[in-house]
């Protein structure tokens, strides 16, 4: 099974929609969005950044939160998608913990 498949199954399988939003995205937990940006580096596509929203008990809500990485002159795609899944899963990883529940939803260079 490749990579790109079985993120996409986690999104399918684990992925919150964010359609009371407004917004097609699909948002992940944060142990999902690591897993999903490991899967994506499998595959060398690179994350271009992402954005963040709190789940809460009465919904979800923007977090006004966000990162991206953009290619290096010269960084092959290769490089870039190792680069920006190694920044992804540091922001990620660091992004603090509070009473609401952190969604993450990925943009990725497809």
């Amino acid at each position: 099974m490749s990579a790109v498949y079985e993120y996409a199954e986690l999104l399918k399988t684990r992925g919150i929609p964010l359609r009371e939003l407004g917004i097609a995205d699909i948002a992940l937990e944060r142990a999902d969005a690591l897993n999903a940006i490991e899967l994506l580096q499998r595959a060398s596509v690179p994350v271009l950044g992402g954005d963040i929203y709190f789940k809460r008990p009465n919904g979800i809500e923007h977090a006004y939160a966000n990162w991206h990485s953009d290619p290096q002159p010269g960084e092959n795609r290769q490089r870039f998608a190792s680069r920006s899944c190694f920044e992804s899963a540091d922001y990620i990883s660091s992004f603090p913990t509070s009473d609401a529940m952190p969604l993450f939803v990925l943009v990725i260079d497809d």
